[in-house]
């Protein structure tokens, strides 16, 4: 597949040029299969790229080896692998003498993939690179360092935030899933816009997933091939995301479970659920997963980020489907041999459920291209969900709101059926405006987004003072 996307991210790598005097320091994180290392290779394409490499699950000793096997391979110089040392600062104060000795003062992008199984997920590394780039790589080299890994807790907490590297990194990039606007000229004309975003719902903007879609296949069949066929490709990733990122933790998956079954979940019901007890663990598991992408926490949108009532969802696309549909009956999945497979373990009426959902889900993911389409994309503003009361008491919620500087409040409804949506719908949407607190006085305007068009009479009541289709957005 062809690469896609990634204009900012490019951009932004490409900032340190052929013509730029002095070396430069990027650290790139993000979860599993998110493109990288593609993103890195595509940037660089045409310049001189040092790719050295981590191997999961390996010792120091062994990612040592493997680091000088790969600079004999780009040296020529066989010497390398014959080199016992213990101490990653010589290795690393050799690599700067020879990139002196072969390029002088040319231009070098130094990329080290998958730093954290480089480092051992210890921080030895860390310090060590942090003597090697203020003596060498900084002051004899003319490099672009880049450090890239998928343990999204090691790269922020270990190297990004870490004293050693305090001041020293130019560039941090955290990326994240593509949006429906990078990927949609990929699958037209075969499949509708329609199918494109049900298809995004189901595997979010991850480009290892996307290129496993057949575009030319119906959404079921592409769904039935990769979730519900024993050989499908996302039928085990749920436990390759858990190996890449967290190991053996089990208290990860307890948390992802607990999520699973509601649509979210406060950290005491978190930690009450999972038994995890008091203190900073839980807080710290917590964060790790969200720093991978796979959760977020929020808070009503007119309530502070400490407030009581924050609450914690699984976010990432995939996790949501899987959960869904495919992990309460994994072991018939994988014994399954003949269909239709689809239905028998997507029925119709959860299927729609978890649309309505997923559908939210990405909206959220494209509130800034919503607002630019709803024409105050050049103003000011906050967005979120905003909710009354604290969670499983009742109250009413609105699933994304804009507050906006020039004082008007942006309340958004937002549906993905197969039948038209009705008048009816008013009804639902006035009683969460009645209960929207507004001591302001702020100008309250009613937004529809659906993926499908209004009826008539909906049209010719003039309620909401947008009606945005799939069309419209993407």
């Amino acid at each position: 597949m062809r690469f896609m996307g990634r204009v900012q991210e490019k951009k932004l790598l490409s900032s340190w040029t052929k013509k730029s005097k002095t070396s430069y320091f990027t650290v790139i994180y993000g979860r599993r299969r998110i493109g990288k290392t593609r993103l890195v290779e595509e940037t660089f394409k045409n310049s001189t790229l040092l790719k050295f490499e981590g191997l999961e699950g390996q010792p120091t000793r062994e990612q040592q080896r493997h680091f000088l096997h790969r600079l004999a391979e780009i040296s020529g110089k066989q010497e390398y692998r014959l080199i016992r040392t213990s101490r990653w600062i010589d290795i690393l104060i050799l690599l700067s003498e020879y990139l002196s000795s072969q390029y002088g003062n040319e231009p070098v992008v130094l990329f080290f993939d998958e730093f954290q199984w480089m480092a051992s997920e210890r921080t030895r590394l860390v310090s060590d690179l942090k003597y090697v780039w203020d003596n060498y790589f900084l002051k004899k080299n003319r490099i672009h360092l880049i450090l890239c890994g998928s343990v999204c807790s090691f790269l922020v907490k270990k190297v990004i935030r870490s004293k050693s590297l305090y001041g020293r990194i130019d560039l941090e990039i955290n990326l994240n899933q593509l949006s429906l606007s990078e990927i949609s000229n990929i699958f037209q004309p075969k499949r509708s816009l329609r199918d494109i975003v049900e298809l995004y719902m189901a595997v979010g903007g991850v480009p290892q997933y996307l290129k496993k879609i057949e575009p030319a296949a119906s959404v079921r069949a592409n769904l039935e091939t990769l979730f519900f066929s024993a050989s499908g490709y996302l039928v085990n990733e749920y436990d390759r995301i858990f190996a890449s990122h967290f190991g053996k933790n089990p208290h990860y998956r307890k948390i992802l479970s607990k999520l699973s079954r509601r649509l979210f979940a406060t950290k005491e019901q978190i930690q009450e659920s999972c038994r995890l007890g008091s203190g900073g663990r839980i807080s710290e598991y917590l964060e790790n997963l969200e720093l991978a992408g796979l959760i977020e926490r929020y808070a009503p949108l007119d309530k502070s980020g400490s407030s009581r009532m924050i609450r914690l969802r699984i976010t990432d696309p995939f996790l949501m489907f899987y959960f869904r549909f495919v992990e309460p009956s994994l072991a018939k999945i994988r014994q399954a041999r003949t269909g239709p497979i689809f239905t028998r373990f997507v029925p119709d009426n959860k299927y729609d459920v978890w649309r309505g959902h997923a559908f939210e889900s990405v909206c959220h993911r494209h509130t800034s291209l919503i607002a630019e389409k709803l024409g105050f994309g050049a103003v000011n503003f906050d967005c979120g969900s905003w909710y009354s009361r604290s969670p499983g008491k009742g109250g009413s919620q609105v699933d994304l709101l804009y507050l906006r500087a020039d004082r008007v409040i942006t309340l958004c409804e937002m549906k993905f059926r197969d039948s038209k949506i009705g008048a009816g719908i008013i009804r639902e949407v006035e009683q969460k405006k009645r209960m929207l607190p507004n001591p302001k006085g702020m100008t309250i305007e009613c937004v529809l987004i659906s993926a499908t068009p209004p009826t008539r009479d909906l049209f010719q009541e003039r309620y909401f003072n947008r009606i945005l289709q799939l069309d419209d957005l993407f």
